[in-house]
């Protein structure tokens, strides 16, 4: 557990790899979106982290990302394109992140600022908004 450094001061279990400090949620978000954030422990356990889209290898850095609530952070354009591939009977729990396989969609009763973004960026897409329970966008 530590500090987190913003103004809100919260105390976190969450930890920023590239930076080395602790965030808290609202700091993942507007701070450290392209970062690699996990629990402090795992930290511990193996400091190396890999700055790169899993889904097409390329650094983070060099286009528009999404965080998933698993934490796990993709180019927006290649975790759409790898949602379009599903086929389109998915269904919403069908849609898991590639890396860990928990679900991408956040539920309905979590208010967390990484839920907020995630929604604000899925929701431009049909794929998502199925699993966001909002109408089609044609």
């Amino acid at each position: 557990m530590g500090l987190c450094k913003c103004p809100k001061r919260k105390v976190t279990n969450l930890f920023c790899y590239e930076h080395r400090v602790n965030v808290c949620l609202h700091c993942m978000v507007t701070n450290h979106p392209k970062c690699i954030v996990q629990s402090y422990i795992l930290w511990l356990q193996d400091s190396d982290y890999d700055r790169t889209c899993t889904l097409c290898n390329k650094d983070l850095v060099i286009d528009d990302c999404v965080r998933l609530m698993c934490y796990h952070v993709f180019h927006w354009n290649c975790l759409d394109q790898y949602a379009r591939k599903l086929p389109d009977t998915t269904a919403p729990a069908g849609y898991v992140c590639p890396t860990c396989s928990e679900p991408i969609f956040p539920k309905s009763n979590v208010i967390s600022p990484v839920a907020v973004a995630l929604r604000e960026k899925i929701a431009s897409v049909n794929w998502a908004r199925i699993g966001l329970g909002l109408p089609l966008v044609k």
